[in-house]
């Protein structure tokens, strides 16, 4: 993405943020999600060109893949590759995503790992997977290209 397009999305999501006034008088945060809305739910199969285009990454891995949700929530993205992965790595900003996201691979038979906290802040301490999916998140970041480039840093193979 070129500096000036980055610049102008950064420009429209300010001016398309909740005025301070606003904020101030809500009796909590607009950004936290109520977390049972995110919880996976029915056929996580459904061939959705992003889970395709993980899928084909995931097939020219040998051994066992694994595969990291950025903005996991409760893992919608990752669940739907599980198999063939059965590692998954799970990124949130709230505590209580990761806490089902953990709940649902040890129900679906896969090793978990989670990071709380804000991507790319966290990106340090987040390990390298085979690939990085991350969806519905884009549009709350304000500085896209170090968040873009940090989950190119984590994708061995591809970022979805």
């Amino acid at each position: 993405m070129g500096h000036d397009a980055a610049t102008r999305w950064r420009q429209a999501l300010q001016a398309w943020g909740i005025p301070a006034e606003i904020l101030e008088q809500a009796p909590r945060s607009p950004w936290i999600h109520p977390t049972e809305s995110f919880r996976p739910t029915g056929d996580l199969s459904v061939a959705t060109p992003s889970r395709r285009r993980a899928l084909d990454a995931l097939k020219g891995i040998s051994r066992t893949p694994s595969v990291l949700d950025v903005g996991c929530g409760g893992g919608r993205a990752v669940f739907g590759l599980v198999p063939p992965t059965c590692k998954v790595v799970g990124v949130d900003r709230q505590q209580s995503m990761l806490k089902v996201f953990a709940e649902e691979a040890t129900a679906r038979g896969a090793e978990s790992a989670t990071i709380l906290g804000e991507w790319p802040d966290v990106a340090h301490v987040t390990p390298r997977c085979d690939v990085v999916v991350c969806h519905h998140v884009f549009f709350n970041v304000e500085f896209l290209e170090p968040f873009a480039a940090a989950l190119g840093d984590h994708a061995a193979c591809r970022v979805v």
